[in-house]
């Protein structure tokens, strides 16, 4: 339940109390029945709000948020009545409570964009509404919004079925390998120093591992994840190492490739309507790039308009950041005026749609025998440690 920090006068004497309310409309209620002259409301966050702060909406969740924001437009509702309603109705606690923001902000006369940017929504949401509302279009931009979240949301689940096979496969791999070096190799520990001959290499290296799990395991877990956490926020702070390691994952093969697609079919989804709907093409050029999380392409995309200010027409503009590929670039350039500009878009963003899902299908095909191959290799490694020194056995046994 959202807390409120209200300051107001009574009785010559400036006081301060906190109220639990569901929403601000019923705050408001409540010190008009109580007759309290208002100084300030501030929001406050409680514990229970930091903890939901790590649980971060799905993007499927936003979408039906905004899904239920259009319909609302639609039959002509206030603004601050729609924001308190999905508020409401929102399940999920942190995007419930960047709702209850957005309509304090609102409430407290400050813009639409201005509301859900002090609420902590995207960049790219918080432009749209901006337009929307200069241009009386915020129907519009919200319908604009969904078509970007649906994409978003289609491309983020082939993603994730990407990368959730060899993630499944990898945890699979340790979980043998601590279980075989735990359990079962201390079975056999006893019996491989009894025995005169000198082991295996084999044996020896799950010997060695084993000691090193037992020694170092929690050192180096700490370790690794110390390394990924410091990493994880160097990444956050230092736009350079965030160049550094985007362009890296660039050059990734086959990842690298659904990677930069993902990323352009965003662009140029985000470009291609806002630049139909005329937006002016610095807002449009700004507010694509504001798409992309790889910090690589963005700064790419923002020579663009470097370029087109210089005086570079714009198809050639595209052509000199390097984000377009040859064939790309000569559909651009083909075109003899804007109604052509914008078709050759929309076949370049179904082009970089179908390169995304070819891209993809064929990394989940090089995946599956690879982890299947890798798994292999590791129940291989173990059963031959194993059992090499077992069959020398016999033949120690002969010679007593």
């Amino acid at each position: 339940m959202p807390k409120f920090r209200v300051q107001y006068k009574q009785k010559g004497k400036i006081q301060t109390k906190i109220y639990n309310v569901k929403t601000q409309s019923e705050l408001e209620n409540k010190l008009q029945s109580q007759h309290l002259f208002v100084l300030k409301i501030t929001p406050q966050s409680s514990l229970k709000d930091k903890l939901f702060a790590f649980q971060t909406p799905k993007t499927k969740e936003i979408l039906s948020a905004f899904y239920e924001l259009k319909l609302g437009l639609k039959a002509h509702l206030p603004l601050n009545l729609l924001l308190e309603n999905l508020q409401t109705h929102t399940k999920n606690p942190f995007l419930s409570a960047q709702f209850a923001k957005a309509l304090f902000a609102l409430n407290s006369g400050k813009s639409l964009s201005l509301s859900f940017k002090e609420a902590g929504f995207s960049d790219f949401i918080c432009s749209m509404l901006e337009i929307g509302q200069k241009a009386d279009m915020l129907g519009q931009a919200i319908e604009f919004i969904l078509i970007e979240l649906k994409n978003a949301h289609k491309n983020r689940k082939l993603l994730t079925k990407i990368l959730l096979y060899p993630l499944l496969v990898s945890f699979i791999m340790v979980i043998v390998f601590l279980g075989i070096t735990l359990f079962v190799l201390p079975q056999f520990e006893v019996l491989f120093a009894n025995i005169n001959a000198p082991l295996p290499l084999v044996s020896k290296s799950l010997l060695f591992m084993r000691t090193l799990v037992l020694d170092y395991g929690y050192f180096s877990l700490l370790s690794l994840c110390g390394i990924a956490f410091f990493t994880y926020r160097f990444y956050k702070t230092s736009q350079k190492f965030r160049c550094f390691m985007d362009k890296l994952w660039l050059k990734i093969p086959y990842l690298g490739a659904v990677l930069h697609y993902y990323q352009l079919s965003q662009f140029l989804l985000s470009f291609f309507w806002l630049y139909k709907s005329k937006v002016p093409l610095q807002t449009a050029l700004d507010i694509s790039s504001k798409a992309l999380s790889n910090a690589e392409i963005k700064q790419k995309t923002e020579r663009i308009f470097e370029a087109i200010v210089r005086g570079i027409p714009i198809a050639q503009a595209f052509s000199a950041s390097g984000i377009l590929d040859n064939l790309s670039v000569q559909l651009l350039c083909g075109a003899q005026n804007e109604e052509g500009f914008l078709e050759s878009l929309e076949v370049l963003l179904e082009l970089h749609q179908e390169e995304l899902a070819t891209h993809s299908e064929t990394l989940l095909a090089l995946i599956e025998p690879l982890m299947v191959l890798a798994l292999g290799a590791l129940v291989l490694w173990l059963a031959l440690a194993i059992f090499l020194p077992l069959w020398e056995l016999p033949m120690q046994i002969q010679t007593l």
